[in-house]
């Protein structure tokens, strides 16, 4: 990614991102059941794996998290997109509040310490199984695959109404921002990140609260995405990673 960005390959990484995202979708609607068997660390990428799988089954011992921001980016394999269908699956009548979590999450780079801590960062779901034994974790995975065919599994139906906020919650969001910024809790680029995000939890710009299918979030996604990728600090701050293994706040 870093190579394609410092060349300018915009087509090379937005078909890049489109491929991870339409692999995950894939797997969400899969004609079989898909189980999810992460155990130790699921960041990232892995943790997007995680929240598209039809059932999780997770070690006790995992620890999940959507952790972009370390590196200047927000998640775009779905990751972002996942956690804002959760968090109104109910259909809040405010929706700032849910969406203000989910932000929280995303840009502090909340990682579980635990499976049972994953749940309560939405990471996993009720339905989704905790293994006590790291050893025993394959194995029932496979049996979850199993029951949930003899359950009658049909795969899960596609979202198309998915309620977002508009510019009510984007300016809150970036409100936050701003005073966090202005009270020297986070840096320059941790504010452009921090604006870019909220554009894509309010559902972009819109006048006001709307219905938005999964397709719309995962452009919004992938436009965040690229447009951080242009941005030199976040390209130092990858560079930084891949050197050092600890993150840069630039």
């Amino acid at each position: 990614l870093l190579l394609e960005a410092q060349e300018g390959n915009w087509d090379e990484i937005d078909l890049v991102v489109r491929a991870f995202q339409q692999v995950n979708l894939a797997m969400r609607y899969s004609p079989v059941p898909v189980v999810v068997a992460p155990a130790g660390l699921a960041l990232a990428g892995g943790c997007e794996i995680v929240l598209h799988g039809d059932r999780v089954q997770a070690a006790a011992e995992s620890y999940i998290g959507l952790v972009e921001v370390g590196v200047g980016l927000i998640p775009a394999g779905g990751g972002t997109k996942e956690l804002m269908a959760r968090a109104v699956e109910h259909s809040p009548d405010d929706l700032l509040p849910v969406m203000q979590r989910v932000f929280e999450t995303i840009a502090f780079a909340k990682v579980s310490t635990s499976a049972p801590h994953a749940r309560e960062l939405g990471y996993l779901r009720d339905v989704d199984g905790i293994t006590m034994n790291r050893e025993r974790l394959m194995a029932d995975a496979k049996a979850a695959a199993l029951a949930r065919v003899r359950d009658g599994y049909r795969p899960a139906p596609r979202r198309s109404a998915i309620p977002v906020g508009g510019e009510r919650v984007f300016a809150a969001l970036k409100l936050g921002v701003h005073l966090a910024w202005k009270a020297g809790r986070i840096s320059d680029h941790d504010a452009v990140i921090g604006r870019a995000l909220a554009k894509v939890v309010a559902g972009g710009a819109l006048p006001h609260r709307a219905i938005v299918s999964e397709e719309y979030l995962l452009d919004l996604e992938r436009e965040a995405f690229l447009q951080l990728c242009g941005e030199r600090k976040t390209l130092e701050r990858i560079q930084h990673t891949l050197t050092t293994g600890t993150p840069l706040r630039n």
